[in-house]
């Protein structure tokens, strides 16, 4: 069987056009998200807690919330190509498309 280079191109583009379509909500969404999470919980907790282990609250909260931040949209992002295709119908023409299942997971782990 031969490496299909134009299919692999054409999933490629069409995630990246979508990516790049998304990319303000995939930048401010989680912005917002990352700074209620540090009003709420700072004002819940960083009240009656002031310090861990010598570190002020806001100092110990901030990383952890910027990693969380990072890895919900980082599985967000790349699950999203693939699940919201499968839940219109849309991703039966990418499989009855003459393009292997390696070529399709190429082209989405690229993008």
């Amino acid at each position: 069987m031969s490496f299909n280079g134009y299919g692999v191109w054409a999933i490629y583009r069409f995630e990246m056009a979508r990516a790049l379509r998304t990319l303000w909500q995939s930048l401010v969404t989680p912005v917002i998200t990352t700074s209620l999470y540090f009003v709420v919980f700072g004002g819940a907790i960083g009240s009656r807690m002031t310090e861990v282990d010598g570190v002020p609250y806001g100092a110990f909260i901030v990383p952890g919330l910027i990693m969380l931040s990072l890895f919900t949209q980082s599985i967000f992002n790349a699950s999203f190509g693939i699940y919201f295709p499968k839940f219109t119908g849309t991703i039966y023409e990418i499989l009855s498309a003459p393009v292997s299942p390696l070529e399709i997971v190429l082209a989405y782990v690229g993008a």
